[in-house]
């Protein structure tokens, strides 16, 4: 690396660092005003209020990054301005492409970040976060309420569906169950099984109440249904922790195991716009601070007076809070179903990205 290029990289890397930490300090500090009342009255200790913020960490990181990252660029860039650095760079013949080149580097790497840390440590510490809230915070019965799905459907991959009324996460049961085997394949029994609760006993699900229905290929019964006080069924093998998954905001899931719930309620008949729309935007998001660093070049590495510098700064904000708006637009329309989940979730990287770069080149200037 050269040393124009270190030096660069550097005075971009420490408002970045200086910034996120603000920000998530900021962000965690509203979070235990907010939460203030319910941790004085409920006498949490400050051991578990610690692991709470701490698992909320990297959720907030996540989600200030490009924010962060678009602070740094106009730091640097108004910094070389002021001290007349840009128009010397400029002035032996480097084209802005070339003075870009780290930023735009470091830009792909805290992209590369964001996407392992939303995929890889995100989910479990979310989860974790959740788990905490709803064993300390508010009273009781919002406790065991909150810790309980409603209306759970869930398709095992091979021929079984499932739907559960109520779906317990902290004590792995569920209520009112209704089970279809639906194999289409020669000799595949087809039935319908009706039970009252069930029961996960480490390796696979017993039910109570239970009456079983024959059917046909058709779905018919056949003969007279068969009733059992307690019945096991081995071959029900998913786990509570598959179940709550299934049954989980997308927030909970790695990218592969969103991929693998699209699937899932796909062969279920399910629509899933909102979760296509997610599982694209877990692609697209990791990518918006790059795109926001492209924003500010064409304004702020131009050769201007300290005037204008202000005033192309003012342009920036601007700018900046309306690719986030188009951002959402584009989920809003994608979860609706009037585009695709792609564009979607992409909309705002691609339409802010290709009016920089087409405005790039006013930078040597």
């Amino acid at each position: 690396m050269k040393v124009l290029d270190r030096y660069i990289v550097r005075e971009f890397l420490y408002p970045i660092v200086y910034s996120c930490v603000a920000l998530v300090f900021l962000i965690l500090i509203a979070d235990l005003f907010d939460n203030l009342d319910e941790l004085l009255r409920h006498k949490i200790p400050v051991t578990v209020i610690a692991k709470y913020y701490l698992c909320l960490i990297p959720f907030a990181f996540s989600q200030i990054i490009p924010w962060a990252t678009w602070l740094g660029t106009i730091f640097l860039l108004v910094s070389f301005g002021f001290h007349n650095e840009t128009t010397a760079m400029k002035a032996v013949g480097l084209k802005i492409t070339t003075i870009i080149k780290p930023i735009i580097f470091v830009g792909f790497l805290i992209g590369i970040g964001v996407f392992l840390v939303n995929d890889k440590v995100v989910p479990g510490s979310q989860r974790m976060a959740n788990d905490l809230r709803e064993i300390y915070f508010g009273d009781r019965q919002q406790k065991k309420e909150e810790q309980v799905t409603h209306n759970v459907t869930y398709f095992s991959g091979k021929d079984q569906l499932y739907y559960f009324r109520t779906f317990s996460r902290a004590e792995n049961t569920v209520q009112d169950a209704i089970v279809l085997w639906v194999g289409d394949e020669p000799g595949a029994a087809r039935k319908k099984m009706i039970a009252k609760h069930g029961l996960w006993n480490g390796t696979h699900w017993e039910f109570m109440g239970v009456t079983e229905y024959p059917m046909d290929l058709r779905g018919r019964i056949l003969g007279e249904p068969r009733t059992y006080g307690k019945k096991g069924y081995p071959e029900m093998k998913f786990t509570p922790a598959e179940l709550s998954a299934a049954s989980s905001d997308s927030l909970f899931l790695s990218y592969q195991e969103l991929k693998k719930h699209i699937r899932k309620l796909k062969e279920n008949g399910v629509g899933v716009h909102t979760e296509n729309v997610d599982l694209q935007a877990r692609l697209a998001a990791p990518w918006q601070g790059l795109v926001m660093i492209l924003i500010s070049v064409p304004f702020l590495a131009r050769t201007t007076n300290r005037k204008l510098i202000a005033f192309n700064v003012l342009i920036c904000v601007i700018m900046a809070f309306s690719f986030h708006v188009s951002g959402a637009v584009g989920m809003a329309l994608g979860k609706a179903g009037k585009i695709f989940p792609f564009l979607g979730a992409w909309f705002g990287n691609i339409l802010f990205a290709v009016g920089a770069l087409v405005y790039l080149d006013r930078a040597n200037y």
